[in-house]
């Protein structure tokens, strides 16, 4: 019975909700946003602009603006617009470089003949387009869009009202359909004189939520059939049954996409090379142990990675390892010479005394032979308690530590590298000698794309994994960089060539793996054109085959065309 009186309700309200948005003598406020519609559109170009129109579901024109070269957004330009040779105004700005334009003779279906005139400081030119409405678009641009609705339903009460009534609606429809609690054991037979509102011919009887689906899917059919009269379609970017894609101006304006014109220029002939980055020999240092011992750290500590250190700064101290018959020995040795240093001493004391008795020679080599003798202990010395500085050759960075507390070393073994980061150098391997006899300018580029500018700085005599290797200085320190890390190297050769040179983004990869460009022959259409390339100097390539002089080629934002589907 529920189900009946809420289906009765339904259908005495559902047609006094569209009046809610359709009728007049109300201000629909601020201008909404553009839409997404699929609407009827044309489009014309010039040298100087590009405009394309599109039909909204709002029965208003809405009008794009671009630089035809570049496809930049002109913003705060006049348009003035002509519709079958009536003067219309001017088209008022409804968004960042978008318009608006508004006229009876957009809600009837047909051709309609526009001229654009704009003017853009100094720029002016005339644009005609022809716009074609068809018989279904006129209609369908009847329905309000979901901006409208909104605003309606944030101004009108019995909007509100409305929505609270559809909310329970669908609350009576979910509690239609909820599970029923599982009938008792024991069934009591219905009396000879009642009757079986829901039952199958055979007499068996039919389940309360299954009764009601008819009167369920009528009151859903009726709370859905403004939603479907309101919908239009959408327009999203899409790839064509031909290969190219259609990318609205909305969505194009949110990639951020920009063109350039194709021209053919000149550029040098470059090579690949594999590199890595290298220290300078001149600005960096490795710290060694002369002689094998045990490690002590300084003062204040072991240097810690990437700690600036001065040049000739402690860094540890090294105490000498000595076999005990060796150390014996020595300190015999010792004990001998302290022995020998007291009876110089005597002897000098002595002959001192004696002054002017004994000759002054004797007593010069007394003290000679005195002198010699603590000389000696003061070498010998060392090797027992003694112990060795280990200082820093160069200033720079401590880029790796390999000592700790008490640790036994050998003589030669490497401690600590000492790296200047602001001088840092570049080594590449050539295979080909005779490519690069002649070097005229280089640049290298990191795997995350961080271009470096590299100075020449000579090439071996000697090769090196059947290659001949070549070193260049990093131009203007680049920050980020470490000693080994791997680099592609661009070498630039006296030779020329002539291609299309463009900026490195604009080369993508296509599903096959093939590098394309995008070609945009119209306003929202673009064409994956296979091309062949070389790199120039990381931030720009040559193509050389595959594109025409004068295609306009998009030059930022081709990587998000290319995912498209």
């Amino acid at each position: 019975m529920l189900i009946r009186i809420l289906l009765l309700l339904a259908l005495l309200a559902a047609p006094g909700i569209r009046p809610a948005f359709s009728h007049e003598g109300h201000s629909h406020g601020d201008e909404p946003a553009p839409p997404a519609a699929a609407a009827p559109r044309a489009e014309a170009h010039s040298d100087l602009f590009e405009i394309v129109a599109v039909l909204g579901a709002d029965r208003r024109l809405w009008l794009y603006l671009d630089r035809h070269a570049t496809s930049e957004p002109i913003d705060g330009a006049t348009v003035q617009v002509t519709v079958d040779g009536q003067d219309i105004g001017t088209a008022p700005r409804a968004g960042e470089a978008v318009y608006v334009l508004e006229n009876p003779a957009l809600d009837r279906p047909g051709q309609r003949n526009i001229v654009f005139t704009i003017t853009d400081g100094e720029d002016m030119d005339l644009l005609p387009v022809t716009l074609v409405i068809p018989a279904g678009v006129a209609a369908a641009t009847s329905a309000p869009g979901l901006a409208e609705v909104a605003s309606t339903a944030m101004r009108e009460p019995y909007v509100w009202a409305a929505g609270i009534f559809l909310l329970l609606v669908g609350v009576a429809v979910g509690r239609a359909a909820a599970p029923r609690p599982l009938p008792p054991l024991v069934v009591v037979e219905p009396s000879a004189t009642g009757t079986r509102p829901h039952a199958l011919p055979s007499g068996a009887p039919i389940p309360e939520r299954v009764a009601a689906a008819p009167a369920v899917m009528a009151l859903m059919a009726i709370v859905m059939a403004p939603v479907l009269a309101w919908a239009q379609p959408m327009d999203a970017p899409r790839r064509q049954p031909d290969g190219s894609i259609f990318v609205p101006k909305p969505s194009q304006r949110l990639l951020g996409l920009r063109t350039s014109p194709a021209e053919l220029g000149e550029a040098s002939v470059t090579i690949h090379l594999t590199g890595q980055v290298v220290a300078d020999p001149n600005a960096s240092g490795r710290v060694q142990a002369s002689e094998a011992g045990r490690i002590e750290p300084p003062e204040g500590g072991f240097p810690a990675l990437g700690q600036r250190v001065a040049r000739g700064e402690v860094l540890g101290f090294v105490v000498p390892i000595m076999a005990a018959q060796d150390r014996v020995g020595v300190r015999a040795s010792i004990a001998e010479l302290d022995a020998l240093i007291v009876i110089s001493e005597a002897r000098v004391r002595r002959l001192t005394a004696l002054t002017g008795t004994v000759a002054a020679r004797e007593i010069s080599d007394a003290r000679a032979d005195l002198e010699g003798l603590r000389q000696r202990r003061a070498a010998n010395l060392p090797a027992v308690t003694g112990r060795e500085p280990i200082v820093a050759p160069s200033a720079g960075l401590i880029s790796v530590v390999r000592v700790a507390a008490g640790q036994v070393i050998q003589a030669q073994e490497p401690l600590f590298d000492i790296v200047d980061p602001a001088r840092l150098w570049v080594e590449a391997i050539a295979f080909d000698t005779a490519a690069v006899a002649e070097v005229s300018a280089a640049s290298a580029m990191t795997a995350g794309g961080q271009v470096l500018r590299l100075g020449f700085v000579g090439r071996g005599m000697t090769l090196r994994q059947q290659g001949l290797p070549l070193h260049f200085r990093i131009e203007a320190g680049a920050r980020g960089l470490a000693v080994g890390q791997p680099v592609t190297v661009l070498v630039e050769t006296p030779r020329r060539t002539v291609g299309i040179v463009l900026p490195a983004e604009a080369v993508v990869r296509n599903p096959e793996g093939g590098q394309v460009v995008y070609e945009m022959p119209s306003a929202e259409r673009f064409l994956p054109r296979p091309v062949r390339v070389q790199s120039l100097d990381g931030q720009r390539v040559l193509v050389t085959v595959g594109l025409e002089r004068g295609a306009r080629v998009v030059t930022s934002g081709a990587a998000l065309i290319a995912q498209v589907r």
